[in-house]
């Protein structure tokens, strides 16, 4: 299958595992294949750099690393206006469509609310093992 992950499923993998690490496990693992943009990455990086997480640049950088060197970089050539109603969430869906994702995986509302963009499905992180199961 080909992924994207929103940055939350990567925070949550990376500090409290669960759903959210089975399937970073599964791109890890090449089960599955991870779309990524530079945006996604900026995302990431930010969040988890926040003061709050106190996480060590070096771990920073080579987590952030790790992800370029397992996915799939795309970029996107169509803006997409007003797929979420969080504005910013359209990245998922911009990086989903160009790379002809099958799933964007999330934990974020306003992403999982629209369930489905195109043939391309949103789901939780334990919605997505259970379908592939």
């Amino acid at each position: 299958m080909k992924i994207v992950l929103d940055a939350n499923i990567f925070i949550s993998a990376f500090f409290w595992g669960g759903n959210p690490r089975a399937v970073l496990e599964r791109v890890i693992n090449k089960s599955d294949d991870l779309l990524i943009t530079k945006e996604i990455l900026d995302e990431i990086e930010d969040v988890i750099g926040r003061p709050k997480f106190h996480v060590d640049r070096d771990a920073i950088e080579y987590f952030i690393k790790s992800i370029e060197e397992t996915g799939t970089k795309i970029i996107p050539k169509k803006q997409i206006i007003n797929a979420s109603r969080d504005k910013t969430d359209n990245k998922y869906i911009e990086c989903a469509i160009a790379g002809n994702a099958d799933y964007i995986i999330s934990g974020d509302i306003h992403l999982l609310e629209i369930k489905k963009c195109r043939t391309i499905k949103i789901v939780s992180a334990r919605d997505y093992l259970e379908i592939i199961r």
